[in-house]
């Protein structure tokens, strides 16, 4: 399917000559939304028969010293769209709630590779049970930044419930074991 777009073209004498560009709109392609809503952008094209796409990752962050796993865009303030442009328009779709504009080069809405969308939609499927850790693993080096321990290095041993981790430490030449709150170590 084409859909026209009008586009100025400005000849040599500076006036306006108006020409039809015909661009193929079928597929999928890529929206900016307005800050931190791409939820509200997804639940309003859906109502509107539009087929959207915002690949989400559980991930494992540290949240006032408590560690939390959290649904995330992975591409935060974008998502992909696929829809039926007889029965949706251009324009409907860019004033939608959420939306903010379609991203284009050359005046051209960019259009997504299928396959691109397709490992997107296997790579972040829920049922996968990958989960991306902002945590330390076991032998990263760490930073002390409160306590009575501020300003050593210390080595991340294993985690010692949500809020602490038992960290090695290196006092007079020999490794000392502590447990410590998360809010209190920075990795390196």
């Amino acid at each position: 399917m084409h859909y026209p777009i009008e586009l100025p073209n400005l000849d040599s004498v500076g006036s306006v000559d108006k020409f039809h560009r015909v661009i193929d709109m079928e597929g999928w392609f890529l929206l900016q939304t307005k800050s931190k809503q791409e939820g509200r952008a997804v639940d309003n094209l859906g109502r509107q028969g539009v087929n959207s796409f915002c690949p989400m990752m559980r991930i494992e962050k540290l949240s006032r010293g408590s560690r939390v796993v959290r649904q995330e865009a992975l591409f935060p303030g974008y998502l992909f769209v696929n829809f039926d442009q007889e029965s949706v328009s251009l324009t409907t779709i860019r004033s939608t709630r959420g939306v903010s504009h379609f991203v284009t080069s050359s005046g051209a809405p960019v259009k997504v590779p299928e396959s691109l969308i397709d490992q997107l939609m296997f790579r972040t499927d829920p049922d996968n049970e990958g989960t991306l850790s902002s945590l330390p693993s076991e032998g990263d080096s760490l930073y002390i930044v409160d306590g009575p321990f501020r300003g050593l290095d210390a080595v991340f041993s294993q985690p010692d419930g949500d809020q602490r981790a038992i960290v090695l430490i290196n006092l007079l030449n020999q490794q000392v074991s502590a447990s410590l709150p998360f809010a209190s170590l920075e990795c390196r």
